[in-house]
């Protein structure tokens, strides 16, 4: 949770204006929360204090960024390029469908994110379109507990996994250029020159 809460933060703090000190919930009606409180503690407090459940609607997150993307009348280079989602839980399939019983998958489901697969974020994708915007954010799954669960398949494009605690990791997304899909994050994260020196056998 400490983890959670302070990648959260981190990130809301270096994102632009009007993004800069947001936040959503988790939550199956997640909301955009601008931080309040002047010290780290405080703001630690208040993110800790906010209401949150146990899997959210990830049509609804972006809902949330195209209303502020619209009302802010925002362009698209100042489009928030991707979403971080900081999870100690597992991922739940988190796409709407027809069927409201069916909404969340177990754990561990695959789910398309975006337009085609038979589902995923085609919405979200038209929605966007509607209002003269090209593309939707990039997901970053961030898998912080000791599990296997996958919420997408590898080669789902625009979205990246990743696991652990590393800084290196958070460096790597904000400074590489977009995402691809899960299997060209993780080539990107072995491509250093520390991993150069290393030789394979097969």
């Amino acid at each position: 949770m400490e983890v959670c809460v302070a990648l959260g933060l981190l990130v809301s703090e270096l994102s632009e204006e009007p993004w800069k000190g947001k936040v959503i919930t988790f939550s199956e009606k997640p909301e955009l929360h601008l931080v309040q409180g002047e010290t780290l503690q405080e703001k630690t407090e208040f993110i800790r204090r906010m209401e949150w459940g146990m899997s959210t609607n990830f049509y609804k997150v972006f809902d949330k960024i195209l209303d502020t993307a619209v009302a802010n009348n925002l362009t698209e280079d100042q489009l928030i390029k991707r979403v971080f989602v900081f999870s100690d839980m597992e991922f739940h399939q988190a796409y709407a469908n027809p069927y409201p019983h069916r909404h969340y998958a177990p754990y561990g489901g695959h789910f398309p994110i975006y337009g085609g697969g038979g589902g995923g974020f085609g919405g979200s994708e038209r929605k966007f379109g509607e209002k003269g915007y090209s593309r939707v954010p990039e997901i970053v799954f961030w898998n912080l507990r000791d599990s296997s669960a996958t919420p997408v398949v590898g080669t789902q494009n625009g979205v990246a996994l990743v696991s652990g605690f590393s800084k290196n990791l958070l460096t790597m997304f904000m400074d590489g250029g977009g995402i691809v899909n899960p299997e060209d994050v993780m080539g990107l994260a072995i491509a250093g020159e520390e991993y150069k020196k290393l030789v394979v056998f097969d």
